[in-house]
């Protein structure tokens, strides 16, 4: 009895190593979400990027400290697929900026 109390105890109470910050890795000048960059090569939704080793969608990269789609950073406040900044002004993903091609996939609310 003692015992699961002290598992339960245990795998509560686990660090995390993740990194909360946005990696500079997976920036990009332009918003990837534009179905006018789709193949871009640098692109990371190009279907022929799909596997490559520096794309932040890429199922072995899912984990990667930095990245912005592991689910430790997805509530980051710099990280555009954070549910709070969803109508950010200068987000990627927020629907009036679908089509802009000046808005940037980058960290939020970070100054260059």
């Amino acid at each position: 009895m003692w015992i699961l109390v002290l598992i339960a105890l245990l795998s509560a109470v686990t660090p995390s190593f993740a990194e909360p910050n946005f990696s500079e890795k997976y920036e990009r000048d332009y918003n990837i979400f534009n179905p006018a960059s789709k193949y871009a090569p640098d692109n990371p939704l190009n279907p022929a990027q799909a596997f490559a080793p520096d794309n932040p969608f890429n199922p072995v990269n899912r984990f990667d400290p930095g990245n912005p789609v592991n689910p430790t950073n997805r509530y980051a406040p710099d990280n555009p697929f954070n549910p709070a900044n969803k109508y950010h002004p200068d987000n990627p993903l927020n629907p009036a900026n679908r089509y802009n091609p000046t808005t940037p996939f980058a960290p939020l609310n970070r100054s260059r």
